[in-house]
């Protein structure tokens, strides 16, 4: 719920996307990424208010309830994944951020390398490639 929450106020992904993003999103599908990748979930008030995935040094996902936003849960998140990722293996973090979300990463130290696009569903996604400084 907290994805689809987020996707449908994002005006940043194209429309025709958003509708299929939001179809495939399910506790199934979230089951499922935390078979293949480590998954944190931050609680507040008793009440989920952000999911966060990162493999090996890629953030896959990171979301805060848009009524939770602005309290510090994505930053705590964030700083919660980048503490996963061995620095022996990798020299940074990176992520593949929606285009609305790349002000949050730059200022937590992630830099723009320009724009890359996701074909899901059929319908193409933009993206910002930002990997941490």
């Amino acid at each position: 719920a907290i994805v689809c929450s987020c996707l449908r106020l994002d005006p940043m992904v194209p429309a025709s996307a958003r509708d299929e993003l939001i179809l495939m999103e399910s506790p199934a599908s979230m089951i499922e990424r935390s078979r293949l990748f480590y998954m944190a979930v931050y609680v507040h008030a008793g009440l989920v208010a952000g999911v966060a995935g990162v493999d090996m040094n890629e953030i896959k996902l990171l979301f805060v309830h848009p009524g939770h936003q602005r309290l510090g849960i994505g930053s705590c998140l964030l700083q919660h994944l980048e503490a996963w990722v061995s620095p022996a293996l990798f020299g940074d973090v990176f992520v593949y951020s929606a285009l609305g979300a790349a002000g949050f990463y730059r200022a937590h130290g992630y830099r723009p390398e320009g724009e890359h696009s996701f074909v899901i569903a059929g319908h193409t996604v933009p993206t910002h490639s930002t990997p941490s400084t």
